[in-house]
């Protein structure tokens, strides 16, 4: 496309400067111009026959205009000097590439393909392509793909004052989509030392009024509750975006840890159940909510999982292997067998378990912190459960 430009543009400079110098020297006059006795002859010629009031009107009109010399002299030259004719087109090409330069999109096309490029490019060209982009947002500051771009990358990169000044432009030029709203009113905050605006907040809000599950709306509006100690506005907001995370990705565990510091700071967190016993051990409900009571074994004759390993009760509905969990525990067990209780108080999105009459269990011992079944050491799952048993549901973990 870019070849093609540039062979567009000098066929057309080449047509402009044929028309201009080369066809006027072939187009010149080769006879002397009419005068004004060679009208009065014609019009004279026209008038046989006719009143002598006509003729002599017509002399009194060649008066007036006045007289010319007998023998008309040869027309000026309509064109001047080759000199002068060349520096016109040479001012003309000038002119036309500055207007190109300051009107034309010849560096957004190079942006574009910079752009189109940029995962194989170096750190230090990203960084030059963007102090290109910067400059041509600057030169053009309607131009809102770049300022989205802008705000994107600054805010990715953790420099939140810079993306506001982006985002904010948006807003201002009249952008209303919940996501430039949300990550407008992110990265204020975030530049703000973490204290939500009256601005920033109604952005938040604007949004998630448009899209309920706006991710910066809720990320935002959920750290600035946490921040005001408004621990259980915080829950709801981080566990309508832990939703939108799929099960065992980073997103989705760093939500869940997050989620039970605010429970811990409700004083809601659930108690750590575990035997005096190695081989037995009483099992202890902790909840008057309908919920369901686990006890956790390890393989006969396998190794007990190292201390700091973490296991993760997750129930869902009956006859679900995937998806968003209704409850989930995670706890680093001290002796085992391990019990656990699932009850409201572990609930996901808004999900209540004690609404559920079945659910399957499922439970992942994982070495690492990263819940999932790849990640786990062991594993186990029952299925169905039914919801509030008086007796805890056993299950005999297995290796991978």
């Amino acid at each position: 496309m870019i070849d093609d430009f540039w062979i567009a543009g000098a066929a057309l400079l080449l047509g402009a400067i044929v028309w201009v110098v080369v066809l006027p020297r072939y187009w010149q006059r080769q006879y002397p111009t009419e005068t004004n006795e060679d009208w009065l002859r014609l019009r004279q010629r026209e008038l046989v026959g006719e009143s002598e009031q006509l003729q002599q009107e017509a002399a009194l009109r060649l008066i007036e205009d006045g007289l010319v010399d007998d023998v008309p002299r040869s027309a000026d030259p309509l064109i001047s000097s080759k000199a002068s004719q060349w520096a016109g087109v040479l001012l003309l090409t000038v002119l036309v590439v500055l207007l190109y330069q300051r009107l034309g999109g010849w560096e957004d096309v190079n942006i574009a393909r910079a752009l189109s490029d940029v995962e194989r490019a170096q750190p230090a060209d990203i960084i030059a392509l963007i102090s290109r982009i910067e400059t041509r947002a600057e030169a053009r500051p309607a131009n809102a793909d770049y300022a989205l771009l802008l705000g994107e990358y600054y805010l990715s990169g953790n420099d939140p004052a810079a993306a506001f000044d982006y985002f904010d432009r948006l807003v201002v030029m009249g952008a209303s989509a919940p996501e430039i709203l949300g990550k407008a009113a992110q990265a204020e905050f975030l530049a703000n030392d973490r204290q939500l605006s009256v601005t920033a907040r109604a952005r938040a809000e604007q949004a998630l009024a448009v899209n309920t599950a706006e991710p910066a709306a809720l990320a935002t509006l959920g750290m600035a509750a946490f921040e005001e100690a408004d621990f259980r506005a915080a829950i709801q907001y981080w566990q309508r975006l832990q939703a939108l995370e799929s099960p065992g990705s980073p997103g989705y565990t760093m939500l869940a840890q997050i989620i039970e510091r605010a429970r811990l700071e409700l004083g809601e967190a659930p108690p750590r159940l575990v035997d005096d016993s190695p081989e037995e051990a009483p099992f202890v409900a902790s909840s008057a909510s309908l919920g369901v009571d686990v006890m956790v074994r390890v393989p006969e004759g396998a190794p007990v999982p190292p201390n700091g390993s973490v296991v993760f009760v997750l129930a869902r509905a009956a006859g679900a292997e995937q998806g968003m969990p209704i409850a989930v525990s995670r706890t680093q067990p001290e002796r085992w067998p391990l019990s656990v209780r699932l009850d409201d108080r572990l609930s996901m999105a808004g999900q209540l378990i004690s609404e559920s009459k079945a659910v399957s269990i499922e439970v992942q011992v994982s070495i690492d912190g990263q819940p999932g079944r790849d990640n786990a050491l062991y594993w186990g799952r029952v299925d169905p459960v039914t919801v509030g048993g008086a007796e805890p549901v056993v299950i005999a973990l297995r290796g991978q």
